[in-house]
């Protein structure tokens, strides 16, 4: 199974639309997503599900077959994650706290690895299959 380009395309579109800024032009939106997304847990598990599913797109385009692809297929989603920072940094118009930035990026890189595993667990059948 491969990604084709223009999924990981729109995921990352996804990722990148700046969903809090269209909660205060549309405030009916702005409070669901303030009711699902203020709680800080959901909004760490949230961002290492949406980096977990694009290092899984990520692995199925391009195979994480040497440690030199994988830095590279990491490097994109870490590219993604700092312009999701900086437009959600923009669109709330505050200068970066670095803190909050790097657990997010944190979180962001963490989300990549487990998808880009997850990738090479379900297309290899897993780590005792490796010898076969």
């Amino acid at each position: 199974m491969r990604s084709r380009p223009w999924v990981i395309l729109l995921w990352v579109l996804g990722i990148l639309f700046p969903m809090a800024v269209l909660g205060r032009a549309w405030p009916a939106w702005g409070r669901i997503f303030d009711a699902l997304f203020a709680p800080a847990w959901m909004h760490l598990v949230m961002h290492a599900l949406l980096y977990a599913v694009l290092g899984f797109l990520l692995a199925q385009w391009r195979r994480p077959d040497s440690p030199h692809r994988a830095a590279l297929l990491v490097a994109l989603a870490f590219l993604v994650g700092v312009c999701q920072e900086a437009i959600q940094l923009v669109g709330a118009g505050i200068w970066p706290g670095w803190g909050p930035e790097i657990l997010d990026l944190a979180v962001d890189l963490s989300g990549t690895g487990l998808g880009l595993l997850l990738a090479r667990l379900l297309t290899r059948g897993g780590p005792a299959r490796e010898g076969h």
